[in-house]
């Protein structure tokens, strides 16, 4: 199986336990704006298919993309717990996934990029 369909049928699952998640709890976890939805679209989104990646390729890159999603998902999980409820609406959404997506993958690139740097000059 090819990459883009490793990223695409985990972000499908994460779209349907989301979904599941949503008509069981009566939540607005497929939108991500719950703790339990937030982490499932960190989880299985983002974190499941980095890390099918990382041990296809070898990337530590993508390994700590992968950890740092997973750990973002027990973060949301555990604070939502700590508030009292993993259904209750954040109004956070998808933004922040985005945002860890996007912030992982530029210090992933500052870290390579440095390391490249290091090695040629050393």
């Amino acid at each position: 199986m090819n990459d883009s369909r490793v990223v695409g049928l985990s972000l499908l699952l994460a779209v349907g336990l989301a979904g599941v998640v949503s008509v069981v709890t009566d939540s607005l976890a497929i939108l991500g704006q719950t703790p339990i939805g937030l982490a499932i679209y960190l989880a299985v989104g983002i974190g499941l298919p980095q890390y099918v990646l990382a041990r296809r390729t070898g990337s530590p890159l993508r390994l700590g993309l992968a950890f740092l999603a997973v750990g973002g998902a027990a973060l949301a999980v555990l604070v939502g717990a700590a508030m009292g409820s993993l259904t209750g609406e954040w109004r956070l959404g998808i933004v922040p996934i985005l945002f860890l997506v996007v912030f992982g993958i530029l210090i992933g690139s500052i870290v390579r990029e440095f390391r490249t740097g290091f090695r040629t000059r050393s």
